[in-house]
């Protein structure tokens, strides 16, 4: 399974401050891992876009208290395709990343 460094998370997910990939960790309880999987930047992923649909009354602690059906009716009724923007971040990193340089 595939895993980037939490630098490169933040990359992909274009946030720029240290504290704000860290505080969304912490409330999805992933800090402390150097690494995240693909499914776990997911998370952060719906969590990042989750705060932006409703900018200033949406928050973490209402996205964690969610369940999986709330939070993919939620991104039904805004029209957001979790899944496409997964898609385009892999292949963003995957575009960037030398095909195996150790063959």
């Amino acid at each position: 399974m595939e895993q980037l460094s939490v630098k490169r998370c933040r990359e992909l997910l274009r946030i720029q401050s240290k504290d704000t990939i860290n505080k969304y960790l912490k409330a999805l309880n992933l800090f402390g891992q150097a690494y995240l999987s693909w499914s776990e930047i997911r998370q952060v992923l719906e969590l990042q876009i989750f705060l932006g649909l409703k900018h200033g009354r949406n928050s973490k602690s209402i996205f964690c208290k969610m369940t999986r059906q709330q939070i993919e009716e939620t991104f039904t009724s805004y029209g957001v395709d979790v899944d496409a923007r997964l898609a385009a971040l892999q292949k963003i990193h995957r575009g960037s990343v030398p095909k195996n340089q150790f063959v």
